[in-house]
């Protein structure tokens, strides 16, 4: 386990396993959760911990290279969507009481799949490009890299060095320096996401398409995300909050 999140989470399911011939389980396995879709607004977040962070982050032009394989796939879920789903799976576990634990993963890669490479390209450059941010440190312009060593030579560049320039010149303004301290908290944020960025993951979406199946087409309406517009919502409704 890459981290105490992912390890207490297995933690966790392993416990509530032991009982499942003295309950009726359903697990949901969200994949790495981002904004809101449609509920209870398009774009709703509550913090700006996770992809949220990067891409305000990417917007503001403070972050200009991150680690991940543009080939992989970024598999984003929407918060409001890993709700319609836990409740879809309580209602499914409630009536059919299955004898064993089902799981689902909440996951987007398997069905409709969406690239690091394109997050790059699309969202995190030209949304932004089109749409900038209110103060911004610099013109967004991110570099999305699978080279370790590439990431730390623009991490060294496009980073520290213009971050030590900015702190040395509120230093003889007479003001107290930030930018440092800002790009050390992005590092760190960047550094839990880059185990998932950059490799590719291959999740089973059997469970969710029998669940799916038992749906109305209406309430199967509220699954098929359109990437286009998500990212449209996902980047730019922030720009309310930052």
């Amino acid at each position: 386990m890459p981290n105490t999140y992912t390890y207490t989470k297995a933690l966790a399911e392993n416990v509530v396993q032991q009982e499942q011939d003295k309950l009726h389980i359903g697990i949901i396995r969200p994949s790495i959760v981002g904004a809101s879709w449609q509920e209870p607004f398009p774009g709703w977040i509550d913090n700006f911990n996770g992809p949220s962070g990067v891409f305000i982050a990417a917007g503001k032009g403070i972050l200009r290279t991150m680690r991940a394989n543009n080939d992989a796939v970024a598999d984003l879920i929407p918060v409001d969507v890993v709700i319609n789903l836990t409740l879809a799976a309580g209602w499914y576990t409630a009536m059919h009481r299955p004898k064993t634990a089902l799981v689902y993963n909440c996951t987007t890669g398997g069905i409709n799949p969406f690239h690091w490479g394109e997050i790059g390209k699309y969202a995190l450059v030209g949304l932004f490009k089109r749409n900038p941010l209110d103060q911004a440190f610099r013109r967004p312009n991110a570099n999305i890299t699978s080279n370790y060593l590439i990431n730390q030579y623009w991490i060294l560049v496009s980073h520290k060095f213009p971050a030590f320039i900015y702190d040395l010149f509120l230093r003889l303004c007479g003001q107290k320096p930030q930018m440092m301290r800002i790009f050390n908290r992005l590092h760190k944020a960047i550094n839990l996401l880059e185990y998932f960025s950059s490799q590719d993951w291959e999740w089973s979406s059997e469970n969710v398409n029998m669940l799916m199946n038992q749906m109305t087409p209406d309430d199967r309406k509220l699954f098929v995300l359109n990437w286009v517009y998500y990212f449209y919502i996902f980047i730019l409704a922030p720009k309310k909050q930052v």
